[in-house]
């Protein structure tokens, strides 16, 4: 086994002795270990239980040369006092000697100094880096989501509480009307009560009083016979009207009586501890939701959907998005139109003749999108709702394919002569991309999300590019077999995700860091041209080629 930095035997150092800063010369080699050791950890070695067993050569049988400058100091996770040296390719993980004693002793063991070399530079430590940038991304999006759950638990509670406060207050206020109209109807039934009392007792003041009067009468009489027999009589008389009005009196005299009866529907509320009311539940979404990198996903075929109309010609999807979780806006060159494809009930459910052949197409709002005339050198915009209706045009060079849109910026790929262009909405150029030198047929092109780079997939130059928006080049990929690249999306992680044609006929994908293009497996697919993936769903589309025995078709991929 050949390992770099060799050095003479002579000038060979003890490597554990090295990394506690000392300097021995080494008189064996430990096999287990993979180190040079001098005398003294010799005896060390053979003392210890977990070393006792190791194969040590002499200073004769050692080898002549010196491991690598910058030995692997990791510790075992499991042997702690053990540097890791080995790797097994089988079950693709490291551990120190005694692990590969014990768990891999069938497998094909390799030193950890044998395969590392220029392991910087390896596509596998791109996507190592680029799966703990999109984990670390995740983590702030989740950050973020659980700051905004927080705030909106403390704006909910708030509203709630303020909510069962008005219903308090507006209880409170519907009781104080009732206990006043209550109170009111006590008060008017007592001043009727007390009012009649008090007439009566003024009719028996009166009746008393004339009772007085009717015996001071006689009294001053009872000397004069003549008179007392005149006014006896008249007292008689009037004695038989006061004797009806004080009967009149005491079947008068009564009140009301009152009593407090508590409502019904109260009363059965308190006896059931019915409560004021109750809280409705629901779950609140924050949209932020951690999402895998394409990388770490599989596509699962789901089904294929027709996107031929009756009465056409077979078709030539070059172009096509999603509007909803149900339809697929498409460009077809053949039948110059545009359509919408309900990919659920696999029929296409509106169309829209254009004046020439559309290529690419892209969104521009919920109700509208955009495409391009090839020949004619147009962009149209179309409304989307309610069926497919045209908007308005921007005359832009001829030749004019691939076209993205993103926040009021489009990007236009033209294919002769070769040029990339950022557009505002109103076709003014904002930046242009057109080195002759670099580019020689771009067919796509995509904005990522983030709106500050974009991808350009050239079928005759063979690689994908990716520059700023202002035409500056941050990378370019190619496949080692220089297959054309052709339709291509980019994922929120900011993978590119190709169709290659020719060698390949395969799916690639283009990691950031990295300028390989990544194979990602796919069945029930022979060549793809088109491709298509929303996240949102969880969902791939891809068109195949023309004359492709699926070539009408749109093929859906599940992700997961």
């Amino acid at each position: 086994m050949e390992v770099s930095g060799r050095k003479e035997t002579s000038a060979i150092s003890c490597q554990p002795c090295q990394r506690d800063g000392d300097t021995a010369q080494a008189d064996g080699y430990c096999e287990n270990c993979n180190e040079f050791i001098c005398s003294s950890c010799i005896k060390a070695h053979r003392k210890l239980a977990v070393t006792t067993n190791h194969v040590i050569k002499s200073k004769d049988e050692m080898p002549t040369y010196q491991t690598q400058s910058d030995p692997c100091t990791e510790l075992c996770d499991v042997h702690v006092n053990e540097i890791v040296k080995f790797y097994c390719q089988e079950h693709d993980s490291v551990g120190c000697g005694d692990c590969m004693v014990l768990q891999h002793t069938s497998c094909k063991v390799q030193l950890v100094s044998d395969v590392s070399s220029n392991y910087d530079n390896s596509v596998d430590l791109v996507l190592i880096k680029h799966r703990i940038d999109n984990l670390r991304k995740n983590l702030a999006s989740c950050k973020e989501e659980i700051k905004c759950s927080l705030k909106a638990a403390d704006e909910i509670k708030t509203e709630v509480v303020k909510e069962i406060k008005l219903f308090r207050k507006e209880m409170d206020d519907y009781l104080d009307k009732m206990e006043a109209d209550l109170l009111q109807k006590v008060d008017e039934m007592n001043d009727r009560d007390v009012s009649s009392q008090k007439k009566l007792q003024d009719q028996c003041e009166a009746l008393s009083d004339e009772m007085k009067e009717f015996q001071r009468k006689l009294d001053q009489c009872k000397d004069k016979v003549n008179n007392l027999f005149v006014t006896s009589k008249r007292v008689q008389g009037k004695l038989e009207k006061c004797q009806k009005i004080n009967e009149t009196i005491s079947t008068k005299s009564q009140i009301n009586t009152l009593n407090f009866k508590l409502s019904e529907d109260f009363d059965t509320m308190k006896k059931n501890n019915t409560p004021l009311g109750s809280l409705v539940t629901h779950v609140k979404t924050f949209s932020g939701q951690c999402k895998k990198c394409i990388n770490d996903m599989k596509a699962h075929f789901v089904n294929k959907v027709n996107c031929q109309a009756e009465n056409e010609r077979n078709c030539s999807i070059t172009g096509f998005v999603i509007l909803s979780d149900s339809e697929i806006l498409l460009a077809d060159a053949t039948n110059k139109s545009l359509k919408v494809l309900n990919y659920r009930d696999n029929k296409v459910t509106s169309a829209l003749k254009l004046s020439d052949f559309p290529f690419d197409i892209t969104t521009i709002s919920s109700s509208s999108a955009a495409t391009c005339l090839l020949n004619k050198g147009k962009i149209v915009f179309v409304n989307t709702h309610n069926g497919l209706t045209e908007s308005h045009s921007l005359d832009v060079r001829k030749r004019c394919a691939g076209i993205d849109h993103r926040n009021g910026i489009l990007a236009v790929a033209f294919t002769k002569p070769p040029a990339v262009q950022v557009l505002d909405m109103e076709g003014h150029i904002l930046h242009e991309v057109r080195d002759t030198s670099m580019i020689k047929y771009p067919r796509y092109v995509n904005l990522s999300t983030d709106n500050e780079y974009m991808f350009v997939s050239d079928t005759e130059g063979g690689a994908v590019y990716k520059f700023t928006l202002q035409g500056k080049l941050i990378s370019q990929n190619k496949t080692e077999n220089n297959d054309k690249p052709l339709g291509l999306t980019v994922t929120n992680c900011g993978c590119a995700v190709v169709c290659y044609q020719m060698k390949s006929d395969s799916i690639g994908v283009s990691v950031p860091g990295s300028e390989e293009i990544l194979p990602f497996h796919l069945q029930h697919v022979l060549k793809p041209i088109n491709i298509y993936i929303s996240e949102d769903q969880n969902k791939m589309f891809i068109r195949e080629l023309r004359n492709s025995m699926d070539g009408n078709f749109i093929k859906i991929f599940e992700l997961k």
